[in-house]
């Protein structure tokens, strides 16, 4: 990727980048929903006299809906922020 990109012009460049952040913000959030979904295996579980649920909650929901949103939005802000930071690298490297 680092030949590609720096052998584009410089609108090339300015729409790839575009094109690619955008891109990379569903790309983020569905694997941040995979890594909540599978992170509610480390939570403990909260038991009362009649049954047990997982003790995590996040906006009033709880187990693998808050683990799975709450990672979703980690990858939505986490993945296309390094995918910029990593642009900025390339563009002050060369």
């Amino acid at each position: 990727m680092q030949k590609f990109y720096s052998n584009l012009t410089k609108t090339k460049k300015i729409l790839f980048i575009v094109v690619t952040t955008i891109l990379s913000i569903p790309i983020g959030a569905i694997l941040g929903l995979f890594i909540g979904l599978v992170s509610i295996t480390f939570v403990p579980m909260c038991c009362v006299e009649s049954s047990c649920h997982s003790c995590f909650e996040f906006n009033g929901m709880i187990g693998y809906e808050a683990t799975g949103t709450l990672g979703a939005l980690i990858g939505l802000f986490l993945v296309p922020l390094t995918y910029i930071l990593y642009i900025v690298y390339l563009e002050v490297k060369s």
